[in-house]
């Protein structure tokens, strides 16, 4: 974990090495030019905790319960952790493999559902050209600490974005949001990036602006260029 105290808050982010980097890189590309394969992967299998379960470095698949389908959809991500060394040791027994993965960090990418849509919108914003955070941790004046799923540093404003691929969350993660903003002496703007869910919540009380990922990643981005892009040129009117 590295810091930054270029405000009147800390800003601590969590950084890769460079095998988990190279990785990252390789799952977003089957991310991106596979959204059905990732989307199947995702719905079907990652968030059944009878098919597959993710903990502690480890992850333990039911190979008998997978459907053709969903099999080929799994060798997929199985293959991109082979082929990027994210494997330290594999046991096949009794119909499951499990898998000993490399880092506790390429475990949390799987262990937590939505750490893909924030790994992928950072990648968005630093194709945007933007210096973007994932995972960053900030420490305000009040000694008080709060996660934020991607953080943009333009440095005279910040941009904190929030993640969610559930339909667990409601106007209490939007307070939170807005909370953060008047606790930081630096101009700000807060968005919602979500895959589904959410469309009944008072974003506008909040002024926080919402952008739902449909599994395009390139309508994604240019929705999140051309936002950003508003923002930052109507601060100059």
């Amino acid at each position: 974990m590295e810091a930054r105290a270029d405000y009147d808050f800390l800003l601590y982010y969590y950084s890769l090495d460079q095998n988990e980097e190279r990785f990252i890189r390789e799952i977003l590309k089957l991310i991106i030019n596979y959204p059905i394969v990732w989307y199947n992967f995702l719905e079907n299998i990652l968030k059944n905790k009878v098919m597959i379960n993710v903990k502690n470095g480890v992850m333990i698949v039911s190979l008998e319960l997978l459907p053709p389908k969903q099999k080929r959809c799994f060798d997929c991500v199985y293959g991109c952790l082979k082929e990027n060394n994210m494997i330290v040791k594999t046991i096949e027994k009794k119909g499951f493999l499990i898998l000993y993965l490399y880092s506790q960090k390429i475990s949390d990418f799987f262990e937590n559902s939505g750490f893909w849509l924030e790994y992928l919108t950072a990648e968005a914003c630093r194709e945007i050209g933007l210096t973007a955070y994932r995972g960053a941790l900030i420490k305000t004046r009040d000694q008080n600490i709060q996660e934020i799923d991607v953080l943009i540093d333009l440095h005279t404003l910040v941009f904190f974005i929030e993640c969610k691929d559930t339909c667990n969350y409601g106007n209490d993660d939007l307070k939170k949001m807005s909370d953060l903003r008047k606790k930081i002496n630096v101009c700000s703007f807060a968005l919602m990036v979500c895959s589904k869910g959410g469309l009944d919540l008072d974003y506008q009380k909040y002024e926080i602006d919402l952008i739902r990922y449909r599994h395009n990643y390139y309508i994604f981005k240019n929705e999140l260029k051309e936002l950003i892009t508003k923002k930052i040129v109507g601060l100059s009117f």
